[in-house]
């Protein structure tokens, strides 16, 4: 299905465990994923293998 067709996803702790099973499915209903993560080989890595228009970029959201 293309439920989120023509719609953009910022999906951050997406390197891995729940933030990457929703990338896939973001990416699987039709939309553009930008990934984010401190994890940044396994963050591209996981990126490439889902494919299509997802990107990873390197982020850290916690508090210095």
């Amino acid at each position: 299905m293309e439920r989120l067709a023509n719609k953009v996803a910022i999906i951050t702790g997406a390197a891995k465990g729940m933030g990457v099973a929703h990338a896939r499915r973001f990416a699987s209903e039709g939309a553009l994923v930008a990934m984010t993560g401190i994890d940044e080989a396994r963050g591209r890595a996981e990126a490439a293998a889902i494919g299509g228009l997802v990107r990873f970029y390197p982020h850290d959201v916690t508090l210095a």
